[in-house]
């Protein structure tokens, strides 16, 4: 089982160039392609953000907005922050349709927490802003948090509407995707991503038609498909969590047409390969487009 004092030093570890090409430099690469579903362990801190000097490549730590006090985001979620001592680096967890938990966070700040959810990479606040909250990892969507020793568990959740986008709007994302490259070097187990904007979508909506499905019933491991959508424009690999609203839906499912929300996410394993390639995580799957 990871732990926040071995797990935060490394997804904190990347760097960043600003320009004129923007660059992430991800160091420890085959050790984070292999992690998916997690469990780790730690404290859970204060509201804390950081931010990233692109030159000099250090990272400070400060207080959020609110003096640490936590709150709920714009889509519902709570965003918490799970390391070892406080105004370290630490590891971002995202609880979804978290307004009914708020209370249980602020009141157990510097207890021990375990955090079960899926590890996911996206380019949504790397750090390159002077507002972003530096980070490319987090555990998201948090599934189930140990604190004071009692088991609270969440589903996958519809967020907030307003924070749902689709593939075409505000932003056209295949133009993002297609400028995106990485490239892997295995000497020194480290990736090189370039072209990137800066930021990216977070939860979308998407149509169209799955194949390839394997609900791999019985076992640990998540459901998978193959979503062919004329928005994205290639077929794009979709993961279903078990014991999700999401897998229970898949496997009901009497269409091959299907609208559906879900969670944007570097594929890592094709990034071994020298593949940028952007997977989805199902949080909603509806028959029909």
């Amino acid at each position: 089982m990871p732990t926040a004092a071995g797990l935060a030093p490394v997804v904190n570890a990347y760097t960043i160039r600003a320009g004129p090409t923007k660059t992430i430099a991800v160091p420890n690469a085959s050790a984070l392609a292999a992690l998916q579903d997690v469990t780790v362990t730690g404290n859970l801190l204060k509201k804390q953000v950081i931010a990233l000097d692109s030159i000099a490549g250090r990272r400070q730590v400060s207080l959020g907005a609110r003096r640490g006090t936590y709150g709920i985001e714009t889509d519902g979620d709570l965003h918490f922050c799970l390391g070892v001592r406080p105004l370290q680096p630490h590891i971002t967890c995202e609880l979804q349709n978290a307004k009914a938990w708020l209370a249980t966070f602020q009141s157990a700040v510097g207890q021990p927490i375990s955090v079960a959810g899926f590890f996911r990479c996206l380019f949504e606040h790397p750090g390159f802003d002077s507002n972003d909250d530096a980070h490319i990892f987090e555990v998201h969507p948090v599934r189930a948090v140990t604190l004071g020793g009692q088991i609270l568990t969440s589903n996958v959740d519809i967020p907030e509407q307003r924070s749902i986008h689709t593939w075409t709007s505000p932003h056209p994302l295949n133009d993002q995707d297609g400028r995106i490259r990485v490239g892997y070097d295995p000497g020194k187990d480290t990736w090189t991503f370039t072209n990137m904007d800066g930021k990216d979508e977070n939860y979308v909506r998407v149509a169209g038609l799955i194949s390839n499905v394997n609900l791999n019933v019985g076992g640990g491991a998540p459901a998978t498909f193959t979503l062919t959508s004329p928005d994205v424009g290639h077929p794009i690999r979709t993961i279903c969590l078990q014991g999700t609203t999401a897998a229970r839906q898949l496997r009901q499912l009497a269409s091959t047409s299907v609208s559906m929300v879900a969670l944007r996410n570097i594929d890592l394993r094709q990034a071994l390969a020298n593949q940028y390639v952007i997977n989805l995580l199902a949080i909603d799957i509806q028959p029909g487009g």
